[in-house]
């Protein structure tokens, strides 16, 4: 990235590869996660708004926005190309408040690579709406504005599941504080992930969470995750695939410092603490069946993480280093994900 030709060189091959990514999302068949919204979809735009509403189960923004675009075309592909491409929208928006157009491209980049990120805009929309919703509040309260309280109350207004996030983004902001120490911050969050990965090893997270349970009325849909996971032939509990992923950027910065390159207390500080407290989410939840869903609140952050910290320290060789590595572990974690592949050898 010497010269400006070499710069466009980067910025065309991050959009033209998230754009292939889109459009395959945009026009995928209709089946699974994606036929049961597309069901919805049709009946909500055959209803009245007030209708609509009263069916919404807490996710009004939504259950407002499949209506509102029922309105203008009923066939539900229009759903699929709104959210894949606001998705886009939203993270497109987010990063550049982060990195320059260069350095967003290649996260750009990162993300049309990244399985999970992909899956959720494919798969589970109203999740990939809530999380950019989200990743726009962390980003508004890293440059602490007041906005990031407002981007935050709306995430679950598209996704109820996000109110999980609010206990460990709130977590953040009290500990990240001159008062309380900053080093002090990181190990405390540690020693919380920590705690919840023994939780999970030992089998005990469904006891310790069952609680949350009576304590708090769910709806049918969020029922299913207090169920028996073996009766969806999901394979739940404590997952060492799941959890070397969750830690690679918390191993990158480790190697990044090892190799004698400093990380900003202040800005890769910041990002990798609130990281560690949003991946506690997942050890919690490990016994819940689809519990990856619960994990994605903080995978959808890691291409974002890991470009922070390579920006942080400003070695382009580290980029280089950090994107193979990256890539790599993809191709891997992804065969574990699906089960297909590589992970039959295991």
């Amino acid at each position: 990235m010497r010269d400006k030709s070499e710069r466009t060189t980067v910025w065309f091959a991050g959009w033209a590869s998230m754009l292939v990514i889109l459009f395959g999302i945009a026009f995928r068949s209709i089946q699974g996660d994606t036929w049961r919204y597309a069901q919805t979809y049709i009946r909500l735009s055959n209803l009245g708004l007030a209708e609509a509403l009263a069916q919404a189960d807490g996710n009004w923004l939504f259950v407002i926005l499949n209506w509102a675009l029922g309105q203008i075309s009923p066939n539900p592909v229009f759903l699929n190309v709104f959210v894949a491409f606001s998705c886009l929208y939203i993270l497109n928006s987010s990063l550049k408040k982060l990195f320059s157009p260069t350095q967003t491209a290649i996260c750009i980049l990162l993300y049309s690579a990244f399985p999970f990120w992909v899956f959720y805009v494919s798969s589970g929309m109203k999740q990939a709406l809530a999380m950019g919703l989200l990743m726009q509040s962390y980003i508004a309260f890293y440059h602490q504005k007041r906005s990031a309280w407002l981007w935050l109350g709306a995430a679950p207004l598209v996704h109820s599941g996000a109110l999980l996030v609010y206990p460990f983004v709130i977590t953040h902001l009290l500990t990240w504080r001159p008062s309380f120490g900053y080093r002090r911050a990181i190990v405390f969050s540690l020693l919380l992930l920590s705690a919840s990965i023994f939780l999970s090893m030992a089998g005990l997270t469904k006891t310790f969470m069952q609680p949350l349970q009576a304590a708090v009325p769910l709806s049918d849909n969020y029922e299913i995750y207090f169920q028996d996971a073996s009766s969806f032939n999901y394979r739940a509990g404590f997952r060492w695939d799941f959890t070397i992923f969750s830690i690679l950027p918390l191993m990158v910065a480790f190697w990044l410092r090892r190799r004698g390159n400093r990380l900003s207390l202040m800005v890769s500080g910041w990002w990798l603490n609130l990281y560690i407290l949003l991946i506690t989410i997942y050890q919690l939840f490990s016994f819940a069946p689809f519990a990856d869903r619960f994990a994605g609140f903080g995978w959808n952050l890691v291409p974002l993480i890991l470009m922070v910290m390579v920006t942080d320290i400003q070695r382009p060789l580290a980029l280089k280093r950090v994107i193979l590595l990256y890539s790599v572990a993809n191709l891997l974690i992804l065969q574990f994900y699906t089960g297909n592949g590589l992970a039959v050898a295991f």
